[in-house]
């Protein structure tokens, strides 16, 4: 794909418009995954995407390797999703009381109907959500340079080979990345455990 890239910023650049827009073809389910993980939002992420590509075409005559325009784009959407991160509020936490007392404006499932249907128990229930929000909070807590090759190598199977490229580090960086995000994780997580 490399050498195609590198062929479309080429045409794009000579004012060829249909070359871009194929890059954006290639380009749009990856940026949106890549902003989606980071953002939690897929309205945020699409939005963080289109400004994205917005960004990358502006700046297509700086693109020293056109061949690498895909991990150069990507860089661009983690920034973009990052800063749209830090400027937006941060949503309000429930507590787990509330989680408990409610599950989006409805009430836990009765008992009789776990008893009857064979489900986790409420308790069961409560605790899953518990360590999920748990998991949540303590993941959005590690620094960006841990956490975002964690969610691009655990949640979205993408190679530590692409986000090396992705994240212009070293292979040896994104494996130490997702270590060490790991071992914060137990650490934090453990007693819940």
């Amino acid at each position: 794909m490399s050498e195609d890239d590198e062929h479309l910023v080429k045409a794009a650049l000579a004012g060829q418009r249909q070359a871009f827009d194929n890059l954006i073809g290639r380009y749009q389910r990856p940026a949106v995954a890549v902003a989606l993980r980071l953002l939690n939002n897929l309205d945020d992420a699409m939005e963080v995407a289109q400004d994205a590509f917005f960004k990358a075409y502006q700046a297509l005559a700086q693109l020293n390797e056109p061949k690498r325009f895909g991990p150069w784009l990507m860089k661009i959407v983690s920034n973009q999703a990052l800063n749209f991160r830090r400027s937006r509020s941060r949503l309000p936490r429930i507590s787990i009381d509330q989680a408990a007392s409610t599950d989006n404006g409805n009430e836990i499932v009765n008992y009789a109907a776990q008893i009857a249907d064979n489900e986790p128990s409420a308790y069961q229930q409560l605790a899953a959500r518990e360590l999920n929000l748990a998991l949540r909070r303590a993941i959005d807590d590690l620094p960006d340079n841990l956490r975002v090759p964690l969610e691009l190598f655990t949640l979205e199977k993408m190679p530590q080979k692409e986000i090396a490229d992705l994240l212009n580090c070293s292979l040896q960086t994104v494996k130490w990345s997702v270590f060490e995000a790991r071992r914060r994780l137990k650490d934090q997580l453990k007693k819940m455990l």
